[in-house]
């Protein structure tokens, strides 16, 4: 009985008897914010501005949830609501939410390492407009959703607990291993889903993301080891910086892939390369430059 409600058409019925023009393009806003290139977006603002070790751990989190979404999704081969239900063009099999599942990682992983009421509201809000959304739109049931949320809120809590275990492994390592795991892993990772039917475009992609983060980050420890921001002034400007330097990445590798479309996987390498290493290298240069002015006008030179 539960199956039947949660996996029935007439959910996503009701809210097409309801929807309006404004009301679709709120809920695909939602749905594009709720996407994994948002959420890593949104990790690196936090590895940039806020903290560091959050941020490149949130970003795992992402990863991985997004990664066993599509190994999930394989694996149940679940069917999708009916195509003229649908809102936003979407394929392959629906269970689980890949949407609901990253967003539950995300939020669930910074709710239980900060343990700040206003994260955890603010994650609680942002998990069930993203998943409803989905509903909303025609390209999920009820019950894709739902399971969307468990997993993400299980991987969310096996990373928090699991997380001070894997470092105290990876820092026992040499620097030649360290960078072995960094690159290896997202191979394996992807080799694994290769064993299924399809190999897909999506996990090729997760895995260049990836494998450029974590090289991207073991090479900033070693050769920049830029500090938490320090003020709200530099904050700002970091985001700004950051955030700038990844939409132009995103725009001309956009329009490369329109000349040849290997183009789309660089892409992804580049991005998560750049979010660790080039960004948080520019904003150095500057804070260099700004400290070194600062201290000139100080002493009046």
């Amino acid at each position: 009985m539960a199956f039947q409600f949660l996996f029935n058409e007439n959910i996503n019925i009701f809210f097409r008897n309801i929807g309006t023009p404004l009301l679709d393009t709120l809920f695909k806003a939602l749905t594009d914010a709720g996407s994994e290139p948002a959420y890593i977006l949104l990790a690196s603002v936090i590895f940039w501005c806020l903290n560091k070790k959050t941020g490149i751990r949130a970003m795992y989190v992402i990863l991985f949830s997004a990664y066993l979404a599509i190994l999930a999704k394989n694996l149940f081969g679940m069917p999708r609501p009916p195509a003229y239900l649908h809102k936003v063009n979407e394929n392959g099999f629906g269970f689980p939410s890949g949407h609901a599942q990253v967003s539950s990682g995300f939020y669930g992983y910074l709710g239980v390492r900060n343990k700040r009421t206003q994260i955890i509201t603010v994650g609680t809000i942002a998990i069930f407009l993203i998943s409803l959304s989905r509903i909303y739109l025609g390209v999920h049931y009820t019950g894709d959703v739902v399971g969307g949320i468990i997993f993400g809120l299980m991987i969310a809590f096996i990373s928090y607990k699991s997380e001070i275990g894997i470092l105290n492994v990876i820092n026992r390592q040499g620097r030649t291993t360290k960078y072995l795991i960094a690159l290896c892993l997202p191979i394996i990772l992807v080799l694994i889903a290769s064993l299924q039917r399809n190999l897909f475009k999506e996990q090729i992609e997760m895995g260049l993301v990836m494998g450029s983060v974590g090289f991207g980050y073991l090479l900033e420890e070693e050769k920049i080891s830029f500090s938490d921001v320090k003020s709200k002034k530099y904050a700002f400007v970091r985001a700004f910086i950051g955030i700038l330097f990844l939409g132009l990445i995103y725009l001309i590798s956009g329009m490369l892939s329109l000349i040849n479309p290997i183009f789309i996987y660089v892409r992804y390498a580049a991005l998560g390369f750049s979010s660790v290493f080039v960004v948080p290298w520019i904003f150095t240069k500057i804070e260099e430059k700004l400290n070194m002015d600062s201290n000139m006008r100080k002493w009046g030179l």
